[in-house]
């Protein structure tokens, strides 16, 4: 036999169950995956000449994102913040951001932490800073090239 107090109970167990799903609990960070020979780099690697943002989100315990709490304050701290600097910033949206630049050449494994005041998880990076090889100009390989004979021409010079 069903109660008046029944939906109400069922309405209450189902509310609280969205409310789980549904409330953010971690903190994530919109890093792009690096693939090398098929393996996915767990190390993000930052070149030496450049300044990353790099948007801070919330998701739930299923991986969903899902709004700030309200009124969350986020803050960044770098394991070595003389190699590399980690602070709060905003991306070009105004959502907020973890800014992090290099302020070494070279350096391996540094640790970035993104926590926040309504206590969700922690995000962690781990930070390679490496040098820029992105090619800036072309150059002539006059050592390695080849040659073919000709006739000699007959136009006079200049």
């Amino acid at each position: 036999m069903m109660t008046a107090a029944a939906p109400t109970l069922l309405q209450q167990i189902v509310d609280l169950l969205y409310a789980s799903f549904h409330r953010p609990t971690r903190i994530a960070l919109e890093i792009p995956t690096a693939v090398r020979k098929g393996q996915v780099m767990s190390n993000y690697e930052l070149k030496n000449d450049q300044v990353r943002t790099v948007t801070i989100k919330t998701t739930n315990g299923v991986g969903v994102t899902e709004p700030y709490p309200p009124g969350d304050v986020f803050s960044a701290v770098s394991s070595n913040p003389q190699s590399l600097s980690a602070t709060i910033g905003a991306d070009a949206s105004g959502n907020p951001a973890v800014v992090i630049a290099a302020l070494v050449a070279a350096s391996p494994n540094i640790t970035v932490t993104v926590t926040d005041s309504a206590g969700l998880s922690q995000a962690v990076q781990i930070v390679d800073i490496v040098p820029d090889v992105t090619p800036t100009n072309i150059v002539l390989d006059l050592a390695d090239s080849t040659f073919v004979s000709q006739p000699v021409p007959t136009a006079p010079g200049p």
